[in-house]
């Protein structure tokens, strides 16, 4: 293939690269203005692509990041960091504004900085291919270790890439789901889900409900309905709502749902932002949490304490998992997995239900 030649997706496109550029790179590392000259944008846009931020048609934001991996890009604020060191690890996210998240983040640093290494959070976004191309940027500045926090199944896709890495002597470690081959940090939610499960049964309620995600949560969907099954619920039975991770479309939806359906007076939502979700319709629509429906959540973050009532959910150590993903990112020979406990902390949406 020639130089300045990039394949997306099965399409070339052939990238006339100015000679003003090829003799700059050819003497030193690319820069941000190469990238915004060579692609006939302003560099603020340039920026804006590669990290990720919004506003940004996607025909512009392929041909970026085409030009990008076309002239070997890399930022030099990360290249900088990086010299002197002798261990640095990438976590990579897709949004750290997520309290599980920042919650990992946070202590993947702290953690880091005790053992002398730097450590650096990089957010990549949720689309693929601007993923692929952050990842194969950070491997050319040669970190120890990168530490994805997964939250969608796009293994195939980045998980090669990954590969690529850990094939030049890099070590890479995943936290959460899906399995990714890789050695992995989670929570074990087969065992905390049950544990909600046989609480809620325990309410006397039959006619549960489930709010969930598109995906990266349905290990948790599944395994509550395995739990109902086991009373005596048949699982075809359960309405599943679908939304994304968001507590308004959580809200909206429940709003249609119990419009739709009167039966219904127990709903689990898969993580704590959609139960709130759930909860901010119910209120509105003069449902009585927990006499008429009781609502439980997932994950424990600091507002589902606040909640009116507060929320029953499941806890779970977020910084003990960044810790055991840092431990396993700078470990030679590490575990395959490590899968830590949660804890079921009943609040005022369920207790006194029924």
């Amino acid at each position: 293939m020639a130089p300045g030649t990039v394949v997306h997706e099965g399409e070339s496109v052939r990238l006339e690269l100015r000679k003003e550029v090829l003799a700059v790179t050819a003497s030193r590392p690319v820069t941000l203005a190469d990238v915004a000259r060579v692609a006939g944008v302003s560099t603020s846009t340039t920026s804006r692509v590669l990290n990720g931020g919004a506003n940004v048609s996607a025909s512009l934001r392929l041909r970026v990041l085409a030009v990008a991996d076309a002239l070997g890009y890399v930022s030099n604020m990360a290249a900088q960091a990086l010299r002197g060191r002798r261990r640095a690890v990438f976590t990579l996210v897709p949004d750290a504004r997520t309290f599980p998240i920042a919650a990992q983040a946070a202590s993947i640093e702290e953690a880091a900085r005790a053992e002398g290494v730097l450590a650096s959070v990089v957010m990549i976004g949720r689309d693929t291919t601007a993923r692929v191309s952050r990842i194969q940027a950070l491997r050319t500045l040669k970190p120890h270790a990168i530490i994805v926090s997964y939250t969608e199944p796009e293994v195939a896709t980045v998980g090669a890439e990954l590969q690529r890495f850990v094939d030049e002597g890099g070590h890479v470690v995943t936290m959460g789901e899906p399995k990714t081959g890789f050695p992995r940090v989670c929570h074990d939610d087969q065992t905390t889900v049950r544990l909600l499960g046989e609480h809620l049964l325990g309410l006397g309620r039959r006619r549960p409900a489930i709010v969930t995600d598109h995906g990266a949560l349905r290990h948790r969907q599944e395994a509550m309905l395995a739990c109902f099954a086991d009373h005596g619920i048949d699982p075809a039975t359960v309405p599943v709502v679908t939304v994304e991770r968001d507590s308004i479309q959580a809200s909206q939806a429940t709003r249609r749902f119990i419009t739709a359906s009167d039966s219904c007076d127990l709903i689990y939502a898969t993580n704590d932002v959609l139960a709130l979700g759930v909860m901010d319709a119910l209120t509105e629509m003069g449902v009585r949490i927990p006499e008429d429906i009781a609502v439980a959540g997932h994950d424990d973050i600091p507002l589902s304490r606040d909640a009116t009532p507060g929320l029953t959910t499941v806890a779970l150590d977020f910084a003990a998992a960044g810790r055991a993903a840092l431990a396993m990112a700078l470990d030679d020979d590490p575990p395959a997995i490590t899968c830590l406990a949660g804890r079921l902390v009943i609040r005022g949406s369920t207790a006194g239900a029924g």
